[in-house]
C-alpha cells in the first residue's frame, strides 16, 4: 500500500506496479479487515490517508523505503547489473580455460568483478565446498567428489607433447621420438600431476629417459627450452607464446580432462550461472 500513498491514485498504482486495479482494491480491503479500519479514503483526485491510516504509514514508512531499497539492489544482482565471480585457480589453467570466456563475459556485463585466486587445487576445492570461492579449475584425476556440493564440468582433452628449439634439434641430430632417449630432457617436478601424466605418456610409448632436470613450473620448462638445455615435456596449450621458437617433436592425448568444478547450481550465483554459459559455449566451439 506505500505505493498507494505515493501516488494517491489506484489507477496511477496499478500503471506502476503492472497488476491491476481490482487486485490492489483487494489487498486493501484485507489490510483493512485485518486491523480493524480504514485506511484510505476516496476523493475526487484518486484516494487520501486517514488519520489512522497516516499513522500506520508514519510508523512503518522506514521499513517500507529499506524495503524498496533492499529490493533494488537485489534485481541489480539478479539483471547481472552488479555482482562477482571468484575464481580459483594457477595461471596456467585459468589462461588456457577462461581467459577468453572471461573477455567475451566482462564486454556483455563489465560492472560484474571477477576475482581470481591461486593457491593448492585440494585447498581451492574446499573453499569452493564453504562457499568462498564459485569456481575452480581442476583436471578430472582430482578427486573433487569427496567435497559437499560440488560437480566437476570437463572442457578440454588435455595434450602434451616433446619440444625444443630447432638449434638444438639440429645440433643433437634429432630424427625419431627414439632419439629423445639420448639427450637431456626437462620434465615436470616428481610428485606433481603433470609428472604422472609424463611417467604414463612414456610407459605408453616405450620411452626411456634418463632426464637431469625436474622443474616445478611449465614457465621453467619453456625457459630452459628456449635456452637450448635439453627437450620439454608440457601441455601443448601452454606454447602458444613461443610456437614460433620451438618445434613440437610428438604430441600425446592423454585420457584426462581439464575443467572447472562449481557448487551445485541451486548454489550459485546468478554472475556465475551466466558466466558458466560463456564458458561452455567458448569450449564447445573450440
Amino acid at each position: 500500500e506505500g505505493k498507494d500513498v505515493k501516488y494517491k491514485n489506484i489507477t496511477k498504482t496499478a500503471e506502476n506496479i503492472h497488476i491491476s486495479q481490482s487486485a490492489i482494491t483487494q489487498s486493501i480491503q484485507k489490510l483493512e479487515n485485518l486491523l480493524g479500519g480504514k485506511i484510505f479514503y476516496r476523493n475526487r483526485s484518486g484516494v487520501e490517508l486517514t488519520d489512522e491510516g497516516q499513522r500506520l504509514y508514519d510508523y512503518i514508512a522506514n521499513s517500507i523505503e529499506t524495503m524498496s531499497n533492499a529490493e533494488n539492489v537485489f534485481s541489480q544482482y539478479t539483471n547481472l547489473e552488479n555482482g562477482r565471480v571468484r575464481i580459483g585457480g594457477g595461471d596456467t589453467q585459468v589462461q588456457k580455460l577462461l581467459v577468453e570466456p572471461i573477455d567475451k563475459f566482462r564486454k556483455k556485463y563489465p560492472n560484474i568483478g571477477i576475482y581470481i585466486t591461486p593457491g593448492r587445487t585440494e585447498d581451492l576445492i574446499q573453499k569452493l565446498s564453504n562457499g568462498e570461492l564459485d569456481i575452480v579449475t581442476i583436471r578430472d584425476k582430482i578427486d573433487y567428489k569427496k567435497y559437499m556440493n560440488v560437480e566437476f564440468i570437463p572442457l578440454k582433452k588435455s595434450t602434451y607433447c616433446f619440444f625444443a628449439t630447432p638449434k638444438f634439434i639440429k645440433d643433437n641430430k634429432i630424427k625419431t621420438i627414439k632419439d629423445i632417449e639420448k639427450n637431456n630432457a626437462i620434465v615436470p617436478k616428481r610428485g606433481t600431476a603433470k609428472n604422472d601424466v609424463f611417467v604414463e605418456c612414456c610407459k605408453k610409448n616405450k620411452i626411456n629417459l634418463d632426464y637431469k632436470y625436474e622443474v616445478a613450473t611449465s614457465l621453467l620448462v619453456k625457459e630452459f627450452v628456449k635456452r637450448n638445455m635439453g627437450i620439454g615435456f608440457i601441455d601443448v596449450d601452454n606454447l602458444k607464446d613461443i610456437k614460433d621458437k620451438i618445434v613440437i617433436m610428438k604430441k600425446f592425448e592423454v585420457d584426462e580432462f581439464d575443467g572447472v568444478a562449481i557448487r551445485e547450481k541451486k548454489m550459485c550465483n546468478r554472475a556465475t550461472i551466466e558466466f558458466m554459459k560463456y564458458v561452455k559455449e567458448y569450449h564447445k566451439e573450440k
